[in-house]
């Protein structure tokens, strides 16, 4: 079907109906799918802004707000709203999902036109590649903060942050390694990183390209590449004992190449 985006040039109100599939005329036949998505699109955005209040921490009274629990929320709120299973995504990619929610978000416009500017504190700072990029090849990644947030709503906030380090950044390097993106893996991870010395932990929270979390994770990556000698069998393949000692002794390893 087709999914209704947003645009507010100067003031000036719009949108347009947009879908992956071919269509006889144009994607205006969608309209009425469309429109209806976009008013349930308006009480995901509804519930998952007040999750944000409530967890956002605030200093002088202003609140802080966290990147990775932004994308956390926006994920666990498309999956609990259950707009996937829409009449007006079927059959079409979650990225179009994606150009709707985020601009909706972004401008703050309402099914009826009314103005909601609230909603633009679940788009993370610094996630504006979707605003000059349209039709380019790279447009999945001006969107890759949702499609890592729909990918974290497995784990419960907590425990995906402590994956993580509540570090946006260290999500995504995980998840650009389709090999390593099972919750079993995750799992694993997080036990190995609860039995570390905080010195061991606070590491795994630098999120530099060279540095941190990224050396856990190619050493993982090493251990289940994508293709050839050890691609057979991937994390979630393994039963769960199995796969700790698995994690455990990849980690220990790039641990101690580091720490020795």
């Amino acid at each position: 079907m087709a999914v209704l985006v947003w645009s507010d040039r100067d003031g000036s109100l719009g949108n347009s109906i947009r879908s992956g599939r071919r269509v006889a005329l144009s994607a205006e036949e969608y309209r009425a799918e469309a429109e209806d998505l976009d008013q349930q699109l308006d009480s995901l955005l509804d519930m998952a802004w007040h999750a944000l209040t409530i967890i956002t921490r605030r200093e002088n009274g202003k609140p802080r707000f966290n990147s990775f629990e932004q994308v956390w929320i926006l994920g666990r709120a498309v999956h609990i709203s259950e707009v996937m299973r829409h009449e007006a995504m079927q059959g079409e990619v979650r990225t179009l999902l994606w150009q709707a929610l985020t601009a909706k978000a972004w401008y703050g416009i309402r099914h009826d036109m009314t103005r909601d500017p609230r909603w633009r504190q679940l788009i993370p700072s610094g996630k504006n590649q979707w605003r000059t990029r349209t039709n380019d090849k790279r447009l999945d990644r001006a969107y890759d903060f949702l499609e890592v947030g729909f990918w974290l709503r497995e784990q419960q906030l907590q425990d995906a942050g402590e994956v993580f380090s509540w570090e946006f950044s260290n999500a995504r390097k995980l998840y650009v390694r389709p090999t390593l993106r099972s919750l079993e893996l995750r799992k694993a991870l997080l036990h190995w990183l609860h039995r570390q010395t905080p010195e061991i932990r606070e590491f795994a929270e630098i999120t530099k390209t060279d540095v941190g979390f990224i050396i856990f994770v190619k050493a993982l990556n090493k251990r289940f590449p994508a293709s050839g000698p050890g691609s057979a069998l991937l994390p979630q393949h393994y039963p769960e004992d199995e796969l700790r000692v698995i994690v455990s002794d990849v980690l220990d390893t790039a641990r101690d190449a580091h720490f020795l």
